[in-house]
């Protein structure tokens, strides 16, 4: 949910398309080359989920890996349900679309018309800015009490949404771009002021139960629910449960789960006029300027247009990428927050288009880069030394020459040159504890033992 924040989502245009994939045909042996690059992941651990890749709306490559749930040992599958975290922005700006389509509604309504009691800053707010969020408002996930103790309490959308409107707007209204989940709380408010249903419920009614999406719900945590992952963090050199998170916290901007066949349902109907009309889509896939369209970023990779969103909520990472002019769907569904789920989809995608050498396109914030720098010590007593140098990080191992490791996600870098990943430990406010170095089929731990020199 809050994760988009954390790095800049940059799209290549990549080259090396071949002759296949432009055909729209299956490149040779890809099922097996797709699996070569996730069993690495899996194997160390760093990868637990399943992952599915779609052509023309049927799998070419639908696999599970690692643990559903690790203390009972049970095994991810297919058909395992897990949070999406943000990836739910997509059903809610379809519920949006879907209440201007019946009148009930306008993109250009003041938020103010569906909640009188949004603050006088908020007066030149719109429906359309809150969807793709250039209202200004800053989100609630960016408090600096939010991992420490918002997360945990059961709060309704009234509260969350009064937890930002005292602070002060980040620009006017419509002048810029920050990802902001206090603008899809506010979008929940508006479907059930709208609709005169609960979300939960106006979804349910008028998205899942039609389309047959039995196995895609809002996520109550006290409810039983059969082949539900658990999260999992990693930290202090071992295997922790995710934080605990309140299940109102997240809702219109977070609170789904789903599994690989719903999501691939979800996007057929969404593509087919079942979910929404074609002008509400082409609305929804326009770029207000930001690479971003309604719940949607907008760019290209390998050279091809890609419409793309993420979800990050405690222990759980996702990614959805649709290559329109391809008919092709990249899903990749984790229950660790290790995960590079985001190199994972690109590379994947790399093999389908064949870019056999694909870039990473991950960018992470130079803040977080300085956060992780300073010195971990090996349970062998050698020393890595983790620096900053521009979009890289360089690490040294006592007695190697310094190498830059490249982003694969927010706690991940891989050295191709030493064929080496490393994976931070953090706490949920990002604050590094330790790493795990993985070379081959090797895992060794490191603990943090300074602080970061002061730039």
């Amino acid at each position: 949910m809050h994760g988009v924040r954390l790095f800049a989502l940059i799209l290549l245009g990549w080259t090396g398309l071949s002759i296949g994939a432009a055909r729209g045909e299956a490149p040779p042996d890809f099922a097996d080359r797709a699996e070569s690059l996730v069993l690495p992941l899996a194997r160390s651990g760093l990868f637990s989920g399943a992952i599915l890749v779609a052509h023309r709306g049927v799998p070419v490559f639908r696999r599970a890996y690692g643990y559903a749930n690790r203390e009972w040992e049970v095994l991810n599958t297919p058909e395992t349900r897990f949070r999406v975290g943000s990836i739910t922005k997509q059903f809610t700006a379809a519920a949006i679309l879907k209440l201007a389509e019946t009148g009930r509604l306008t993109l250009e309504d003041p938020i103010r018309l569906f909640y009188p009691q949004a603050p006088d800053a908020w007066a030149g707010v719109t429906i359309r800015m809150l969807l793709n969020h250039t209202s200004g408002i800053p989100s609630y996930t960016n408090l600096p009490d939010y991992y420490a103790r918002i997360q945990r309490l059961e709060l309704s959308p009234q509260a969350i949404v009064a937890l930002t409107a005292d602070k002060p707007l980040l620009f006017e209204p419509g002048r810029g771009f920050d990802y902001n989940n206090t603008g899809y709380i506010l979008l929940g408010l508006v479907i059930e002021a709208a609709s005169g249903l609960s979300y939960e419920r106006y979804l349910r009614e008028t998205f899942f139960d039609p389309l047959g999406l039995n196995d895609t719900g809002y996520d109550d945590a006290t409810t039983i629910l059969p082949r539900r992952a658990a999260g999992y963090r990693h930290a202090n050199g071992r295997w922790r449960n995710a934080f605990p998170i309140a299940s109102s916290i997240p809702y219109a901007a977070g609170a789904h789960y789903s599994t690989l066949d719903d999501l691939l349902a979800w996007d057929h109907a969404l593509f087919s006029d079942r979910v929404i009309s074609a002008p509400s889509r082409r609305a929804m896939f326009t770029d207000g300027g930001y690479g971003y369209g309604l719940a949607w970023f907008l760019g290209t990779a390998h050279g091809h247009r890609l419409w793309s969103h993420g979800g990050n909520i405690n222990g759980f990472l996702t990614i959805k990428d649709n290559y329109p002019d391809d008919d092709l769907v990249v899903l990749v569904l984790a229950n660790t927050e290790t995960a590079p789920v985001q190199t994972l989809a690109r590379e994947i995608a790399a093999l389908w288009f064949g870019d056999l050498e694909p870039k990473s396109d991950i960018v992470l914030e130079p803040e977080i880069m300085d956060r992780y720098a300073g010195r971990y010590r090996l349970s062998d007593g050698a020393i890595l030394t983790l620096v900053r140098e521009g979009d890289h990080l360089m690490v040294a191992l006592s007695g190697e020459s310094a190498v830059p490791f490249a982003p694969e996600g927010d706690r991940t870098f891989l050295s191709r040159e030493r064929d080496t990943r490393i994976t931070m430990d953090t706490e949920p406010d990002g604050r590094p504890t330790g790493l795990i170095l993985s070379r081959g089929t090797t895992d060794r731990m490191a603990e943090r033992i300074e602080e970061p020199a002061q730039h």
